[in-house]
Parts: structure tokens; sequence; C-alpha cells
């Protein structure tokens, strides 16, 4: 596993901060050979992610479904 993300309640934000998850402002994404692989918590949750492995990088930035957390170093993907 490379990364270990949670849907919670929004009021449980900074319980999960407080054990080293970042919070996605509207999901997440993974960058693939194929495109984006997007997901979106459901009506009234929240994501948040936490790295389990060295090489794993968060970075928020604007996708078609919102601002997510777009996570890089999970899948090979071609440089750029």
């Amino acid at each position: 596993m490379a990364v270990l993300y949670v849907t919670h309640e929004p009021e449980l934000t900074d319980f999960y901060a407080g054990l080293g998850f970042t919070l996605s402002p509207d999901g997440i994404g993974t960058p693939t050979p194929a495109g984006f692989i997007c997901h979106s918590p459901n009506k009234g949750f929240r994501f948040s992610v936490k790295p389990l492995r060295t090489g794993v990088q968060m970075e928020p930035m604007p996708t078609p479904y919102g601002k997510q957390l777009v996570i890089r170093g999970v899948l090979p993907v071609p440089g750029p």
C-alpha cells in the first residue's frame, strides 16, 4: 500500500490531521497512463489521505471534478 485514505464527517478533520492525514478539498486524483482516476466523497463527507511509503507526493490542484488532492508516486506514469 502506498496511501491510506479515510472517508469521514467534516467534524473529524482535526482528529485525522493529528494522525498525519491531509484533507483533500474535493476528492482524490491519481494520475495513470490513461489519465486521471478521480474519487469524490459522498455528499456531507470528506476524504483525508496519509502516505504510507516514501516517494508518495500529494498536491492540491484543479481537476475537471474540482480541487482534488492529486497523489503521485503510486502508479508508474510516463514522464512529461
